[in-house]
């Protein structure tokens, strides 16, 4: 969140803007979203970080005529999760759980098949 105020007739008020953009970078812009004003005045956005290991940084550039130019530039570090910090369970791989166990259910049905199936008696058919 950021907070931006603007003095409007002597007092400094939040300020209404809805043009604010705010950029996630490391080379090239990975996020370029607005930023949502709240009831308190602060700016606020939501976005999900890419899993990428870099330095990246929270940028505002402001520019526009009639006030004061802003710019702030904050620099963070990101990692991706550790193989130990993801959910044990993720639901995009329902599919796959699923197709394991179904392929365990068949080859316990094609064991049970295979194991107590018997062919039946040969018949006698020549009679001399």
């Amino acid at each position: 969140s950021s907070g931006i105020n603007a003095e409007y007739g002597g007092n400094w008020e939040a300020f209404k803007g809805s043009d604010v953009q705010l950029e996630f970078v490391r080379i090239a812009p990975f996020v370029r979203a607005f930023l949502v004003p709240d009831a308190d005045g602060a700016f606020k956005v939501g976005f999900k970080v890419p899993d990428v290991y870099g330095v990246y940084q929270f940028k505002v550039d402001y520019n526009r005529v009639g006030f004061t130019h802003l710019y702030s530039s904050t620099q963070v570090s990101v990692r991706p999760f550790h193989h130990t910090e993801y959910e044990r369970f993720i639901p995009s791989a329902y599919p796959y759980y699923a197709s394991a166990f179904s392929m365990l259910g068949g080859l316990f049905i094609f064991s049970f098949v295979f194991l107590y199936h018997r062919d039946p008696p040969p018949t006698n058919a020549c009679k001399s």
